[in-house]
């Protein structure tokens, strides 16, 4: 099975990142490329993205270290973060593995745009911003 990774660093701790990065229904207020989220049963939530729909059936974790979501029905069957405090902030790994090794492109760079918006959400609430006013489309017109 294909498998990407991506790392990117943030000026925060790992604990105010795995809580941004398990609040599945907080997701579309940073990410990029996810639109919505419904929950569709208890512990299910779906998530509409650019990408298609993903159905999130299982999310493990490992406190303010490992985050991994596992989907039903999807070439995607997981995506994972892994969060590696250092001196200055917190490396953020993100890694998928899916089914069609052609896709390995375009998940990289959806890799690299959703830690981009992280970085984005996760910055401007450390200088102090209202995640209620944030706008990850600044991402791109940057």
């Amino acid at each position: 099975m294909p498998r990407i990774e991506r790392k990117i660093g943030i000026e925060s701790t790992p604990d105010k990142i795995f809580n941004i990065v398990t609040d599945g229904f907080n997701t579309p207020k940073w990410n990029p490329v996810v639109s919505g989220v419904i929950e569709i049963e208890d512990q299910k939530i779906k998530l509409d993205t650019d990408l298609g729909s993903f159905t999130i059936i299982d999310i493990e974790t490992e406190e303010n270290k490992i985050a991994t979501w596992k989907m039903e029905k999807s070439d995607v069957h997981s995506i994972g973060y892994i969060l590696d405090p250092k001196t200055k902030g917190t490396d953020v790994k993100i890694w998928t593995e899916f089914d069609d090794k052609k896709l390995t492109k375009s998940y990289k760079k959806t890799a690299d745009l959703m830690l981009e918006g992280l970085k984005n959400y996760v910055s401007f609430i450390e200088n102090g911003g209202d995640p209620a006013r944030f706008n990850k489309w600044d991402l791109i017109i940057r």
